[in-house]
């Protein structure tokens, strides 16, 4: 694999996902007024609660996600590899693991729904159903993993973009409906569970079609499945961590302040994940090479994508997140209309988050190509377990959800930290490197911009054209301190060959 190809395909994959990407993240935003209008805070709230109960099983598929995606697509990158082989042993192993999640699900998640989480009397039937639909949900998801890692492995970022245009479109079409219902939250569930399954049927659809590796084989490779087994071990480990500590805070919440906050943090979440998409197109469109190329022996390519990768990731985020911060209030009022209360700092601590999660998964994907994992994905989760008793007590002690929220970003940020310490040990990345070609430029970038932001905030009136004016001038802005300030000589020329070529493709036309 050539260094051209790899910028070539980067190239090319990140322009399909950005358009994909336009259209998604501004639909997302939509339906997700369009459910708190429908449902009302309480009922949003309870789909949150039950949410997160199912949530609890992706300590098993996020392993297993984890090791699937890593091992075919690092036997993809090599020259002799045998994908199908790890396809269908993944596929197989999987088919058990989903049985056994099935089963926990029906019992302990159940059991939770009824005695470990506060729900309003009057919408637990509801809760009970939107569980069942959110347990098939789960499996389906599961037993489709390898086929969405083989669309990643491919690079066919053409294909994963329509499907999720799709997915998004019939969602807001399932939300816009809602009104027409009574029972809106069984409603809305039932709704949710068929898209996530015909989605999960496009994809398979497409794997058979698209790729040999595809073919479904009564096939378990002994050495396959050790490496699979010892991945995903670790994997899960960490996960089980992970999921504790992050659906835990969803029921602290619920403990200390209701099932409002639940929903103002489901809120921030989704605002989290819309804006963290607009980043992580780019790391999709990288992600394949970073293994491919450690799979391949090219260590000073793997070296360049993953620190250029880190440093796009967050400049991605800055687009959004400095302008937003300095119109939050307004920002909020548009998207929701009617905004709960605390709301307004949760979105702000959200976008804090997305940047953390941004800039570091270029770093965690060359550690998980490298399959030295353990003490990289052990320790770090064993220290964000402290999250829950802070937040607790900061929660019992002031009483104010926004104290809550801080102690997450603050805790967030620490684990970063953690974990990038454990990833220059086990991978060809190195401290010095990541604070000269990461820290430092994408820091000067973001001080730069913040200071020209808060200038046209002063300027310019508290309006939708203002705003929009702000947002435009803004993003001129900061690609000027980017290629000045962000950039290296390498990564301009990259830069100019690509406006060269949309120009040449413009003079075509």
């Amino acid at each position: 694999m050539s260094d051209n190809f790899n910028k070539n395909r980067i190239i090319k994959n990140s322009l399909l996902l950005y358009v994909r990407m336009l259209f998604t993240m501004w639909l997302n935003l939509w339906t997700t007024r369009l459910v708190l209008a429908n449902l009302g805070v309480e009922d949003m709230g309870v789909y949150g609660v039950v949410g997160s109960i199912v949530g609890l099983a992706t300590v098993f598929t996020g392993g297993v996600t984890n090791a699937v995606q890593r091992f075919i697509t690092f036997e993809s990158g090599k020259t002799d590899g045998n994908t199908n082989l790890v396809f269908c042993t993944s596929l197989n192993v999987i088919f058990l693991l989903s049985v056994v999640v099935f089963i926990l699900l029906e019992s302990v998640g159940v059991y939770m729904l009824y005695y470990s989480v506060n729900i309003p009397a009057n919408s637990m039937n509801a809760a009970s159903w939107v569980l069942q639909l959110s347990i098939l949900t789960c499996v389906v998801n599961l037993i489709s993993i390898p086929y969405n890692a083989l669309v990643i492995a491919h690079e066919r970022m053409d294909a994963f973009a329509v499907i999720s245009i799709l997915q998004v479109v019939l969602t807001f079409c399932a939300v816009y409906t809602l009104s027409l219902f009574d029972n809106r939250l069984l409603v809305y569930g039932i709704m949710m569970a068929a898209v996530s399954i015909i989605i999960r049927i496009f994809y398979q659809i497409y794997c058979h079609y698209k790729f040999d590796e595809a073919c479904y084989h009564f096939i378990i490779d002994k050495e396959q499945l050790k490496q699979l087994g010892k991945f995903t071990g670790v994997s899960t480990a960490s996960g089980a961590i992970q999921i504790v500590s992050s659906q835990g805070i969803v029921f602290v919440i619920n403990w200390t302040f209701g099932v409002a906050i639940n929903a103002v943090y489901n809120i921030s979440l989704q605002l989290k994940n819309s804006i963290l998409s607009f980043a992580l197109n780019l790391f999709k469109a990288i992600s394949p090479q970073i293994t491919k190329t450690y799979a391949n022996n090219e260590i000073e390519t793997h070296r360049k994508i993953v620190y250029s990768g880190s440093k796009m990731e967050a400049y991605l985020i800055f687009f959004i997140m400095i302008p937003f911060l300095f119109r939050t209030e307004f920002i909020m009022h548009m998207w929701l209309g009617k905004v709960p209360s605390y709301a307004v700092e949760f979105a702000m601590c959200a976008v804090f988050i997305s940047l953390t999660y941004a800039l570091f998964e270029p770093i965690r994907t060359s550690v998980l190509a490298t399959n030295k994992i353990t003490k990289f994905m052990i320790v770090p989760e064993f220290f964000y377990l402290l999250v829950m008793p802070m937040g607790y007590f900061v929660s019992k002690i002031w009483g104010n959800p926004i104290m809550l929220i801080v102690v997450i970003v603050g805790m967030d940020i620490l684990t970063c930290v953690i974990r990038t310490y454990y990833a220059v040990k086990v991978s060809p990345l190195s401290t010095i490197d990541l604070i000269k070609k990461v820290v430092f430029p994408s820091s000067l970038v973001a001080i730069l911009d913040s200071g020209i932001c808060y200038i046209l905030s002063l300027i310019l009136d508290n309006t939708i054209m203002g705003f929009i004016i702000m947002f435009v001038m803004n993003c001129f802005f900061l690609i000027a301190i980017i290629m000045t300030f962000g950039l290296n000589r390498s990564e301009r020329k990259i830069c100019y060959a690509l406006i060269s070529k949309i120009r040449s493709s413009i003079k075509k036309k």
